[in-house]
């Protein structure tokens, strides 16, 4: 099995409560920025100087995304340029730091391709790599992450190409398999559909 975590953070809760996946691919663009490419405009007596600084960056990424690591025995094994490797013998991370979607989808599409699970966490993602499979995808959320359908507001959704947008714009269904839902107690709960999914997510936080 082969997981991909678009926005992946330090989280370790995937590697912890998901044994079955050996390899995940996690892309994040921290230290970067914590915002894909985005970098922080400078402002001087409200206004904006012209000038972009690393106001988003977050220099201390790296050393936490090692220390969460080697917390459950993930040792760091390799790296080259951007790609921080980490193994405990069973489950492998290649970690793509530095790398944002969809701006960077060229340069990691090869290497993602034929993943069939993906782990939807933090932010919805671009679903601009879900045509680097054929397989059917196993989608996991995570407690904690707001999957509302934000086509229910006065301005839309702020991903239109995202995943979950568009889940729930019908879009994208045929592409899944399977939706599991893991609770903060590490309980999971699996569905045959994306309403099923939502509807329990919408019970979690009583969304009517």
């Amino acid at each position: 099995m082969t997981a991909i975590y678009i926005g992946a953070g330090v989280d370790i809760r995937p590697i912890q409560l998901l044994k079955y996946i050996k390899i995940f691919y996690y892309i994040d663009g921290q230290p970067f920025s914590e915002f894909g490419t985005m970098q922080a405009e400078e402002w001087e007596n409200g206004g904006w100087t012209g000038k972009i600084t690393d106001g988003f960056s977050r220099p201390k990424f790296i050393p936490e995304l090692d220390k969460n690591m080697t917390s459950i025995n993930m040792k760091l094994i390799n790296i080259f340029d951007n790609i921080r490797i980490y193994s405990d013998g069973d489950q492998t991370v290649h970690y793509y730091t530095n790398t944002a979607i969809p701006e960077h989808y060229e340069k990691i599409k090869d290497t993602i391709r034929n993943f069939d699970t993906l782990i939807v966490a933090g932010h919805d993602p671009d679903s601009i790599f879900i045509d680097t499979t054929k397989n059917k995808i196993h989608f996991i959320g995570f407690e904690g992450t707001s999957y509302y359908n934000e086509n229910e507001n006065e301005y839309g959704s702020a991903e239109p190409n995202g995943v979950v947008n568009r889940l729930h714009i019908k879009e994208i269904m045929n592409r899944f398999e399977k939706y599991t839902y893991i609770h903060d107690n590490g309980t999971h709960l699996s569905f045959d559909d994306w309403k099923s999914y939502y509807d329990h997510y919408s019970k979690v936080y009583n969304i009517k």
